[in-house]
């Protein structure tokens, strides 16, 4: 026994120098913005190239429901009083913006006309910088060109960015699940309409809370891909346009 304390001792002293054992980093952390909920008060929107040079090449989500969707995103604009920067221009190229985004996005609203892919350019940056709120809520054409470059740039600089996926769109859906793969490893946050207009409203009691109900009841059954059949059939329910019944 006497014999075996030495050696206890030894191996002891070998232990202790040992290095700690290698372990394996732990997941990554969750986004904060991804947790965070979308304040108006702290938001900005962004349009990207919503002209009708460039919808035709759409076919990520069907033409009908496409423009239901982004008319339903032109007016948070007014809705939650969110300054707004609208990227693109019109020329015989591009065509003229969507009577949606003329229409709708009235309220703080500035264009940014560009000749670069990313729509951050050094005029918008300014701008954006002026208004002093952290998060940018940012859609449009296509999402995996100027919508992603933009938003990448976006992210470079700090900002939380919110893409509202169903109201963008690209010609394969193949390109969009990597652009859309890219964003999220980058730090942005994908939402759909929907749930920033949910998110924004907060309490439908409220008269905020109900005038977005409102434009949910006109824009969220228009937004349904497919048709669908109420297997509740007691009277209750959205209203649905025909093709979808």
């Amino acid at each position: 026994m006497k014999a075996a304390l030495p050696l206890a001792l030894a191996l002891a002293g070998v232990l202790a120098a040992a290095p700690a054992p290698v372990r394996a980093a732990p997941p990554a952390a969750v986004s904060p913005a991804a947790l965070q909920r979308i304040a108006p008060e702290e938001s900005v929107l962004v349009y990207v190239d919503y002209v009708t040079g460039l919808d035709n090449l759409i076919n990520t989500i069907p033409p009908r429901q496409f423009r239901n969707n982004v008319e339903a995103f032109s007016k948070f604009n007014v809705l939650f009083k969110l300054p707004a920067a609208v990227l693109g221009e019109e020329n015989d190229y591009y065509g003229t913006f969507f009577p949606e985004i003329s229409r709708n996005v009235t309220y703080q609203s500035q264009r940014f006309p560009r000749t670069s892919v990313s729509g951050y350019t050094p005029e918008m940056a300014a701008w954006l910088k002026g208004q002093g709120r952290r998060n940018v809520i940012i859609g449009g054409i296509s999402l995996d060109n100027c919508t992603l470059e933009t938003s990448l740039d976006l992210l470079r600089d700090g900002y939380n960015v919110y893409v509202v996926v169903d109201v963008s769109g690209s010609n394969s859906p193949m390109a969009e699940a990597m652009a859309v793969n890219r964003l999220r490893d980058a730090g942005a946050v994908t939402v759909t309409w929907l749930n920033v207009a949910t998110e924004m409203a907060d309490d439908f009691a409220t008269p905020l809370g109900k005038a977005a109900m409102a434009l949910i009841a006109q824009h969220w059954p228009a937004s349904t891909i497919g048709r669908v059949q109420d297997l509740t059939p007691d009277g209750h329910g959205w209203p649905l346009p025909e093709d979808m019944r």
